[in-house]
């Protein structure tokens, strides 16, 4: 007997999660990329990880009602490792190219999404929500003005990671239709705990300082907050309309560009902006509107 979870679908809910998420993710990728190549990435991601396991275990110890036996484990499998893997990608890119370039090329995980949908789950989008997804594309196009770094060894690392993430994200919406929210961050966190665990014992290097110290905590923390803001927002909302809303990771880590390491954006980038943002909002707004329609007429 399949041991469905019921879940109420809020699309006002979900979008706050999604921009709660893409702001934590950016103030990770920062911290990231100050410590830059000083520490080998699989320390990063140990960090991230054990910190996020760490703040989860004594609510799952103490919570009765857990379950440790998990449907669909063939899916979990694949959502952890597409993730563990993505995040991996990421990370070593951002440490070699500029932080917006990283991060735009990993969110063109919403261009992978509808065909790993398609392809796994058999879901298609709505016609009008990819006119939102194309306007974003657009605004992508325009924001990353290809030059020579485009087509380096990290920019194409961090690509693939939007393929990851994009795996990623649809096996969260799968295996959350029969697992809570708890159930699937505790197998996510304990997996890439463990295997960042065994390759952090091989590489490991001391951090040189009590700054670096507070980054690594701060990676965690910040990992931990974006997990969890991530997840609730795909259980809410559908994927093909929520994934979207991961380009404000872009626009983020703009501010942060300019913030910290005086990169002024340029009146294109602002157009580029501009357009994801506004290309986020049409393909929620309407691709929900049209998936009620739906419902309502039982297509």
């Amino acid at each position: 007997m399949t041991n469905e979870v019921a879940r109420k679908e809020n699309i006002k809910l979900g979008v706050l999660y999604g921009v709660l998420a893409a702001l934590s993710f950016a103030i990770m990728s920062v911290f990231v990329k100050k410590i830059g190549t000083a520490l080998p990435t699989s320390m990063l991601i140990f960090f991230r990880f054990g910190i996020s396991f760490i703040l989860l275990l004594p609510l799952v110890l103490i919570d009765r009602q857990f379950q440790y036996r998990v449907q669909k484990p063939v899916s979990y499998m694949v959502r952890i490792l597409t993730a563990l893997l993505a995040l991996f990608c990421i990370f070593y890119a951002i440490k070699f190219i500029p932080l917006v370039d990283a991060l735009l090329l990993n969110n063109t995980a919403p261009l992978f999404v509808p065909i790993v949908a398609w392809v796994l789950t058999g879901a298609k989008t709505p016609a009008k929500a990819l006119i939102g997804i194309i306007l974003g594309f657009i605004g992508v196009a325009i924001i990353l003005q290809p030059g020579k770094e485009i087509f380096s060894i990290a920019s194409l690392i961090a690509l693939i990671s939007g393929l990851l993430a994009a795996i990623a994200i649809v096996q969260i919406r799968v295996i959350s239709k029969t697992s809570t929210t708890k159930q699937m961050l505790f197998y996510y966190f304990l997996v890439s705990t463990l295997v960042a665990g065994i390759l952090t014992a091989i590489e490991w290097k001391s951090p040189a300082n009590g700054q670096t110290w507070l980054m690594l905590l701060g990676i965690g923390l910040f990992g931990t907050a974006y997990q969890i803001f991530v997840t609730l927002s795909y259980v809410r909302a559908p994927v093909r309309l929520m994934s979207p809303l991961m380009f404000l990771i872009v626009i983020f880590g703009g501010v942060f560009d300019w913030l910290l390491w005086n990169h002024i954006p340029n009146v294109l980038t602002v157009i580029g902006a501009i357009l994801i943002i506004v290309g986020a909002i049409i393909t929620v707004f309407f691709g929900h509107r049209e998936i009620s329609q739906q419902k309502k007429t039982g297509k």
